[in-house]
């Protein structure tokens, strides 16, 4: 009895240690990420004198680390505001787009994008979970297989075939392309619901209901929180990407595309550290807001409970 009791408390002292150790990792994590982001936002408020060189104690010295000395600044931001543009060549001219209408290409691309992959990769992750044919067990095994071999080359073709639908540099046709669902999503979908009790779907089969009622009326609004989460982290990847819509959409730049063309620019007035930091910031401010507006979704518990008599 006192040796069961023995290998108990050693048990529960090594996960205690190991816990321990994950916490402090975590912690450290945690504390270098914040370090960065007060670096980032500080730097963004000083001078580029400042930052580069000034003069203290009769030596020149630079300020790259410490709290600004001269005073704040916010013409880093106003420098990244002005020069926030991509050049786009039409046939007879050029057009310019500033940092709003790259927003607004971006809020497009990404919520269209989005929408579509989330109901594509959820109408297959319900009908290859909760029906019971042939080829459901190929379809989940093609999935896993087309995401770990890389297709090489389907580019071109892709890019053919959308010149010749002409749906190619239109925000329709983006939105179709990327409508798959041979992506992590579909394995999400998939887990959830064949979760989801079978006892749903027989009580609602006896009402009279149709298997399109059940999806829509039972099924996805148990399901809710999983199509959210899925829905938000689908929208911040497509906002970050920037070389599908310069391929597929050139004709509308996004900003992801002009924070790339921001931080290889020659332009002399904002081709230093705090003024590119500041672009950065700028970049950021849209998606930190739809994060904080949505931060619940992600958060979400995407477990649905069992069927209660």
């Amino acid at each position: 009895m006192d040796q069961n009791v023995k290998i108990k408390a050693v048990k529960r002292s090594s996960v205690n240690v190991f816990a321990i150790a994950i916490a402090v990792l975590l912690a450290i994590y945690m504390l270098t990420m914040c370090i960065s982001l007060f670096w980032t936002i500080m730097t963004t408020v000083k001078t580029n004198a400042e930052y580069e060189l000034y003069e203290e104690a009769g030596l020149i010295v630079g300020n790259k680390l410490w709290l600004p000395k001269t005073g704040i600044s916010l013409n880093n931001y106003k420098m990244a505001f002005q020069y926030f543009y991509v050049e786009v060549q039409e046939e007879m001219y050029t057009v310019q787009y500033d940092i709003f209408q790259q927003f607004l290409n971006s809020f497009l691309y990404s919520f269209g994008c989005a929408t579509s992959v989330t109901v594509v990769s959820l109408v297959m992750g319900y009908a290859t979970a909760r029906f019971r044919y042939k080829f459901s067990n190929y379809i989940y095994a093609f999935v896993l297989v087309t995401m770990a071999l890389p297709i090489v080359g389907s580019m071109p073709s892709e890019i053919a075939v959308a010149t010749s639908l002409n749906i190619f540099d239109t925000f329709p046709g983006i939105w179709i392309m990327r409508g798959s669902f041979l992506n992590t999503y579909f394995l999400i979908f998939f887990a959830q619901f064949k979760m989801i009790p079978k006892d749903y779907t027989e009580a609602a089969k006896i009402d009279g209901a149709r298997p399109f009622s059940i999806m829509l009326k039972i099924i996805v609004p148990l399901a809710m929180g999983t199509v959210s989460t899925v829905f938000v982290l689908a929208f911040i990847s497509f906002w970050n990407d920037f070389q599908i819509p310069m391929v597929y959409i050139p004709s509308y730049p996004v900003a992801a595309y002009g924070m790339y063309k921001f931080q290889n620019t020659p332009i002399v007035e904002i081709a230093n550290t705090p003024t590119r930091l500041a672009g950065i910031c700028l970049m950021a401010l849209p998606i930190v807001i739809f994060y904080a507006i949505f931060n619940k979704k992600l958060n979400v518990n995407l477990s649905v409970g069992g069927v209660k008599g």
